[in-house]
């Protein structure tokens, strides 16, 4: 029957992308990895960007238009390349079944690492809820890597929390692959497994982190490079920075050095609650990577709300303590939670959407209700005591 499903569902995605052209920011990353996997030629060189434009706009993109850079470090091209063999619209249609398939499985892993067991209409719902909310979903119409990268990144810190230290060590490894998601949480999580002798954590991470970097070195001596010099390009086709610059913007003057003020005061504190996570157990750590993944996305120079898809095992997180210490009262509030988060960003999207460009106001909600609701249970959630 899975198996049934997962068919039905890459057919059903194979004649959307016959019949809607898009997914612009996998398109990019596709034409990348076929011109290196059937020209051998670097993803980074201009060609391969013109290419991507062509594709895009019928034309070399104009002033201000995403001229469309692969501008991931070359050990992403270990998701990107099989698809560089494939036609484009054959490639989009796995690409999305696999993001579709991604989102509930990122909503299981938040569950399990939170330790929460709801009854099963909530189990359902929980699943479903990362498909159909909007940064789930357009995640998966622009056909973003950031739901393969947020697996990636929760699956390590459940792998870790089981136990399972090398494998959450090489799924840590592997999430450099779209680095500005866990700039933050892997020396985080490597001074925590470091702390408490949990050496394989650290060999996994470090060593797959090397054999990638490495290994594509040996194929493509010039990629570091390279790959900086489209970073330093990236603000120039780009207008947001980070959201505390949107919050600080509506300062009346001294909105870029609030900006700072307010981002170095994040990173402050967010250092401080490290000192205090380490050598504590696991419920401490858990807390601890789920605000420093809701912080990363506050203070990153340069993100997206596609990223967002990273902080819902961090809301699952705050749900799963409202439910363990109020009970009913508890549930019917995550009830009113998901339903505001659901209808109230495709509110908000389609009513301050400008053509197809999102407003910076919906770089704010998600992010900022998750760190209040980290700090509601920061209490309960670090303590070995029943919630």
């Amino acid at each position: 029957m899975v198996a049934l499903v997962v068919v039905a569902l890459g057919f059903v995605n194979y004649r959307f992308s016959s019949q809607f052209p898009g997914g612009n920011d996998f398109l990019a990353r596709w034409v990348g990895a076929r011109f290196w996997m059937r020209q051998d030629a670097s993803p980074y060189d201009p060609q391969v960007a013109l290419a991507a434009q062509q594709l895009i706009y019928g034309r070399p993109a104009g002033s201000g238009e995403d001229i469309a850079n692969f501008v991931y470090p070359m050990p992403a091209m270990v998701f990107f390349a099989p698809f560089g063999l494939l036609d484009y619209t054959l490639a989009r249609a796995i690409w999305m079944t696999l993001l579709e398939l991604g989102l509930p499985l990122l909503g299981y892993l938040g569950l399990s690492i939170s330790g929460w067991r709801p009854g099963r209409l909530m189990r359902v719902v929980l699943l479903l809820f990362p498909v159909i909310w909007y940064h789930g979903m357009r995640s998966v119409i622009v056909g973003q890597f950031a739901v393969l990268e947020a697996v990636l990144m929760i699956g390590a810190l459940l792998a870790i929390q089981r136990r399972e230290d090398a494998v959450g060590g090489i799924l840590l490894g592997l999430s450099i692959a779209k680095p500005q998601m866990p700039v933050l949480l892997i020396p985080f999580v490597l001074l925590w497994a470091a702390s408490a002798r949990r050496w394989s954590v650290v060999i996994g991470a470090l060593g797959s982190i090397g054999v990638l970097i490495g290994g594509f070195v040996l194929l493509l001596p010039t990629w570091p490079m390279q790959w900086l010099q489209q970073l330093i390009e990236y603000p120039s086709y780009t207008e947001l920075g980070p959201p505390v610059s949107i919050l600080t913007s509506l300062l009346p003057r001294g909105a870029g050095a609030a900006a700072i003020v307010l981002g170095g005061t994040a990173l402050i504190y967010l250092f401080w609650e490290w000192a205090q996570a380490i050598g504590k157990p696991d419920r401490w750590f858990q807390w601890t990577c789920a605000l420093t993944i809701v912080i990363t996305n506050l203070v990153a120079i340069r993100t997206a709300t596609t990223n967002y898809v990273v902080i819902l095992p961090a809301l699952y997180l705050v749900f799963a303590v409202w439910d363990a210490r109020w009970g009913s009262g508890g549930r019917s509030l995550v009830l009113g939670a998901l339903a505001v988060l659901l209808v109230g960003l495709w509110l908000l999207f389609a009513s301050t959407v400008a053509g197809n460009v999102e407003s910076p106001v919906m770089y704010l909600p998600v992010p900022v209700a998750a760190l209040i609701g980290l700090w509601w249970i920061r209490w309960w959630a670090v303590r070995e005591l029943p919630l």
